[in-house]
């Protein structure tokens, strides 16, 4: 029995890496005012880069339980929706720990490498519901 995939992780899905790259250009507008230029490109530059890697490479290890099943689907689905909230819940952490606890280019490399956690949320959010099924011989 296969239950509905959840609004957030459908709208995370939907967002793409639409939002790290939104998150980027404006962290580079901000940044070419604010901090020294070549440093403000190359952060975002970093951080985009930073998200489709960690988003590709945790799409490739959740990959393994459609193709082994490691655990009962319903163990997975539970197991991507975990890892959507924690990373959601160290992305908060991440941009506010910045904002209130530091200063100046520190702040700002905290705040834009937060969208890192992004990539977890999006490979949990395209993965749920990829179950194994076993195929007969």
């Amino acid at each position: 029995m296969l239950s509905e995939k959840p609004k957030y992780l459908l709208i995370t899905q939907k967002l793409g890496l639409k939002l790290p790259l939104a998150w980027c250009v404006t962290a580079l507008i901000i940044g070419l005012v604010t901090q020294d230029k070549v440093a403000a490109i190359f952060i975002t530059l970093a951080s985009f880069l930073a998200s489709w890697l960690t988003h590709k490479i945790a799409s490739f290890f959740f990959s393994f339980q459609e193709h082994s099943g490691i655990l009962k689907n319903h163990v997975y689905d539970n197991v991507m929706k975990a890892i959507w909230f924690i990373s959601l819940f160290c992305l908060l952490v991440g941009f506010s720990r910045s904002i209130l606890f530091q200063s100046g280019s520190e702040a700002f490399l905290g705040c834009v490498f937060s969208i890192v956690y992004f990539g977890f949320m999006l490979s949990a959010s395209n993965r749920w519901g990829m179950h194994f099924v076993e195929k007969s011989v």
